[in-house]
């Protein structure tokens, strides 16, 4: 299961000293797919960009607690309905010298209630088909979500997944065709 084979590529706990962190939701039902948002237009940072959901840690929480939190709070779906399997590294918004942790969990639940001042579009698609669209430019990699260009912090934490499975795998497409070999097995 993809479960398994990420939580062997991610690390057991976050690096850096981050006081922001985000959730990196993949959808295990089927095909593995990855939720991303839309942020809302009228939010003061990072207003309509394509980005994980996420916020700034609060007093007494730590990385995992803030980015359960700021996905119920963003899409409604209860922290419990979450098995958080990981890290990637932590990032910087370079904007805003915002350092984030990228945590990375598992759902089943598909039954969003986005908070329509936060996220103006929730973007789910298959994660393989995400991955394989990375494209390297002068400014780093990029991805596409549902037609939608993920770029900055965002495609940074896309692009160390990516580069984790990569460097084991030797390929997205070889990560998921054993990935299908696995599950057909258990079938």
């Amino acid at each position: 299961m993809i479960k398994d084979a990420l939580r062997e590529l991610l690390n057991k706990e976050p690096t850096g000293n981050p006081i922001a962190a985000v959730l990196v939701p993949i959808i295990e039902c089927g095909e593995s797919r990855i939720l991303m948002i839309k942020r809302g237009k009228d939010l003061t940072r990072s207003a309509g960009h394509v980005a994980f959901p996420g916020g700034m840690i609060e007093k007494g929480e730590d990385a995992v607690k803030t980015a359960l939190r700021e996905f119920e709070e963003e899409l409604g779906v209860k922290r419990e309905k979450i098995e958080v399997i990981g890290f990637l590294k932590t990032r910087e918004v370079l904007e805003y010298r915002i350092k984030i942790c990228p945590v990375v969990g598992i759902t089943k639940d598909e039954n969003f209630s986005p908070d329509s001042r936060e996220v103006s579009k929730i973007l789910v698609d298959s994660l393989e088909k995400v991955l394989a669209s990375r494209r390297v430019t002068d400014w780093g990699a990029s991805f596409e979500c549902m037609g939608e260009l993920v770029w900055g912090a965002s495609s940074r934490v896309l692009d160390d997944l990516y580069l984790r499975i990569v460097r084991r795998y030797g390929s997205i497409g070889n990560f998921f065709a054993k990935m299908r070999e696995s599950y057909a097995e258990r079938r």
